[in-house]
């Protein structure tokens, strides 16, 4: 039997602190408890944030626009993957660097080839540690000081959890006098987002919005999510046995298996077919999108990308593989499977996006 897999992500102000400075105890703390899961047969991924932060402290710009953030993130890289080397090497846990994009998780091969690595690592007994490319990420394909990239890569691995550690107890509900932490949250309803305010801590870019986006993210793919204290007592131990400790993200439905999740989550999509009423329905009653049920195509593709399916009040129903590019799909939108082949000059497929190639979101 496989052993079982937790990603445990770690904020940059989990990392550096509020003054920004190493919090150096507290890391050792984290280090040591993913060690003793290890040692109960978890197998463990480290997403961590800070090199920025660190390439901050060790340069100074005088600006920091994206080609400056860059830089540092190149600097300190290098800074973020010795802290861990050495925390863990003081455990015997041998650890590797991966960095990752948007763009890795895109196209299904390179999902394909970043999950063949990670597995690989950890069969090999390797502690993979995964932060995003900084140094070559652009503002249109970045992840959100990291929040998505851990729930993206629980669900490469198909891992039973993602722990996002964080100074926030949990998700606090501020209506409340004192604030109330709500102990478990099993859908992102507009109320929930709703208890965000717009504070991140210092020296981080994502907030509570982006561990909330993220949340969506994992609940989509079947995949639980934590937002809890770094600084909690064993608070990665605790929050594996199932302990009252942070905000606890538990899907309700199905878990989907690895090709629905990288059509759900892992891939971007690269345009957008906007469906009517009918073609909205057969999409949630598990059926094909054929080109007479499409009002409207937004974006340019080519056979094989991914697309959204839009349904009539604006709401993403679904994601798929496409079966024709955008410019003979725009000449077939609207029309009925018997003139496809006068339209295009060769008999096509009746579909523009096979059942078998997409995935629907259930209806919350």
């Amino acid at each position: 039997m496989s052993s079982r897999r937790v990603v445990v992500k770690c904020g940059t102000a989990v990392m550096l602190g509020s003054e920004g400075k190493l919090q150096g105890a507290l890391l050792m703390s984290l280090a040591r408890q993913i060690r003793e899961l290890r040692d109960l047969g978890w197998e463990v991924v480290v997403v961590s944030s800070g090199a920025v932060g660190m390439g901050r402290s060790l340069l100074k710009t005088g600006q920091e626009n994206l080609r400056e953030k860059q830089a540092l993130a190149a600097l300190g890289q290098v800074e973020l993957m010795n802290v861990w080397r050495r925390l863990f090497d003081l455990l015997e846990v041998q650890v590797a660097q991966v960095l990752l994009t948007r763009e890795d998780l895109r196209a299904r091969e390179r999902y394909l080839n970043a999950r063949h690595t990670l597995v690989t690592l950890l069969s090999a007994g390797v502690l993979p540690v995964i932060n995003e490319n900084d140094s070559v990420a652009v503002t249109e394909i970045r992840f959100g000081d990291n929040d998505i990239l851990s729930c993206l890569v629980g669900s490469l691995l198909d891992a039973e959890m993602v722990i996002n550690l964080t100074q926030a107890p949990g998700l606090l509900d501020f209506a409340q006098e004192p604030p109330r932490r709500l102990p478990l949250v099993q859908a992102i309803t507009p109320e929930i987002m709703g208890l965000v305010r717009s504070e991140t801590s210092r020296g981080g870019t994502g907030g509570m919005l982006s561990k909330l986006e993220a949340a969506k993210v994992a609940l989509e793919c079947g995949t639980s999510m934590v937002i809890a204290r770094a600084q909690e007592t064993d608070v990665i131990l605790r929050v594996v046995r199932g302990e009252d400790v942070g905000t606890r993200f538990v899907p309700g439905g199905r878990r989907l298996n690895s090709r629905k999740r990288w059509l759900a989550v892992g891939g971007a999509p690269r345009g957008k077919l906007h469906l009517d009423a009918g073609a909205a329905r057969a999409l949630s009653a598990g059926g094909s999108v054929l080109p007479v049920g499409i009002r409207l195509i937004e974006g340019e593709f080519g056979i094989g990308d991914l697309v959204s399916l839009i349904d009539p009040d604006g709401l993403e129903k679904g994601r798929g593989l496409v079966n024709y590019p955008s410019h003979e799909l725009q000449k077939l939108k609207g029309q009925p499977s018997s003139r496809l082949e006068e339209l295009l000059g060769y008999r096509g497929h009746p579909e523009a996006v096979h059942r078998d190639h997409l995935y629907a979101r259930e209806s919350v």
